[in-house]
């Protein structure tokens, strides 16, 4: 045993003394990054590299519904369980790093007339190791690793989107309760215009018209209930479904988005793309992959060299055990393939040119995403503001008519095109407000989010 251990040591010095690597001098693709965003951007608001982004909006139920999600999300776990395939992975292609070691053994008891009872027994060990010159299984190993990195920085993008579907969705559900008192506060109001004009009807002061034209709009007002509470019905269920629970019996406490505070957010330098967002890491992790593939089918041209080393034990009842122990080496080169090294080769530059090419375009990408959000964002604000105008004046206007149509100054055609204008603008600043939350999300999101290196 002593002498295979000797042999043994040789082998490995022999295999530590050999190897070359195939594999290209890696780099990120050049790409020219502007110095700023053309949007408007603030430089004092909320960094988007903070790990829990969503509590700027200080919500403590959308702290708690996001708390459960990055638990219980079925996405999110199926996005952890491809991070241990590629660790698995990783961890079996760097089986070929290292020597492997295996033993036998065997007995047997034989009866003869004429020598009666025999026994034996008979016992190996043997290790081999495949030495790598050419860099083949570093190769291989290397493109593993950047696969498991790969999977990692795609586990953080399937978060971060559950993330944003969680805010949007939840932001939604209560914009949609918001409309939905509005429309139920608009019917009051019509059913109390709709009673002063029965009054008016019963004195003889109006006509049969009047009465009629009310009452038509009532039933379109009542009409737009159900399909409000439809939507905050689908809301509800989604919003379930991304925290991986039941959407039966499942609803959130909060009742309106007046609750909700709004952030301002910083978006920072367009270079910190390159490090936050984990579409581009994982789009460059993949690119390193194929780089080092290029390398293991560089390597394929070349022999593969195999050391092992055994030792056997032969013990037979009534006589001395029996050793024998050696050491051998094999090669094995490829003489022809027809084309397939050849092939596998091109393959591999081929994939390399077009990751880069999706590295490259991950990157502009990134950036019509965070300049659309500025611009969205500040759209939105805007667009709140005039509509909440809006609806102060149509709620003027409609107080006003009321009061000349009582007076017998006016018709009630003017009571009814203002009482109108009144509901579509306060469902119009409703839906605007919706709009600044959801693209604060969008920005975040555009951003990198929540995500750190």
């Amino acid at each position: 045993m002593k002498r295979l251990a000797q042999k043994l040591s040789l082998v490995l010095l022999t295999a530590s003394l050999a190897g070359c690597s195939m594999v290209p001098d890696y780099a990120a693709p050049k790409i020219t990054m502007p110095s700023t965003y053309q949007g408007p951007a603030s430089d004092t608001g909320v960094k988007a590299n903070d790990l829990e982004w969503w509590k700027n909006f200080h919500s403590a139920e959308l702290d708690a519904l996001m708390t459960r999600a990055l638990s219980d999300n079925f996405d999110i776990a199926a996005a952890l369980a491809r991070i241990d395939q590629a660790r698995g992975s990783l961890r079996s292609t760097n089986a070929d790093l290292y020597p492997q070691a295996s033993a036998s053994g065997s007995a047997s008891r034989n009866r003869s007339t004429s020598s009666g009872v025999s026994r034996s027994a008979t016992g190996s060990a043997s290790l081999s190791y495949a030495l790598d010159p050419w860099g083949l299984y570093r190769a291989q190993s290397q493109s593993s690793s950047a696969s498991l990195d790969a999977s990692i920085y795609d586990a953080h993008a399937t978060s971060l989107l559950v993330q944003s579907n969680v805010a949007s969705t939840y932001f939604t559900l209560l914009n949609q309760k918001d409309r939905l008192a509005i429309a139920q506060d608009s019917l009051k109001a019509s059913r109390e215009t709709l009673s002063l004009i029965q009054q008016r009807f019963d004195a003889g002061l109006d006509s049969g018209l009047t009465l009629a034209q009310q009452r038509a709009t009532i039933a379109s007002t009542e009409a737009t209930i159900p399909d409000l509470q439809s939507q905050v019905n689908a809301s509800r269920t989604a919003l379930a479904i991304l925290l991986g629970v039941a959407p039966e019996g499942f609803d959130v406490k909060e009742s309106s988005l007046a609750s909700v505070a709004l952030p301002d957010i910083a978006a920072g330098q367009p270079a910190l793309l390159l490090t936050r967002r984990p579409d581009i890491l994982q789009a460059e992790a993949n690119l390193r992959a194929a780089n080092a593939d290029i390398g293991a089918a560089r390597a394929a041209f070349f022999p593969t060299i195999d050391l092992s080393a055994s030792v056997t034990q032969l013990a037979t009842f009534g006589a001395a055990p029996v050793t024998s122990n050696g050491i051998t080496g094999s090669l094995l080169a490829t003489i022809f393939s027809a084309g397939r090294l050849e092939g596998n080769l091109e393959s591999s530059k081929a994939r390399y040119a077009e990751l880069a090419a999706t590295y490259q375009s991950s990157v502009l990408t990134s950036l019509k995403d965070v300049e659309d959000a500025l611009v969205s964002a500040e759209a939105n604000i805007h667009q709140e503001e005039f509509q909440t105008l809006s609806a102060e004046e149509s709620r003027r206007a409609y107080d006003l008519s009321q009061s000349s149509y009582k007076a017998g100054l006016v018709d009630f055609l003017s009571v009814l095109d203002s009482q109108r204008s009144w509901l579509s603008a306060r469902d119009s600043a409703a839906q605007a407000r919706l709009g600044k939350y959801t693209s604060a999300v969008t920005l975040f999101v555009a951003l990198g989010g929540g995500w750190q290196s």
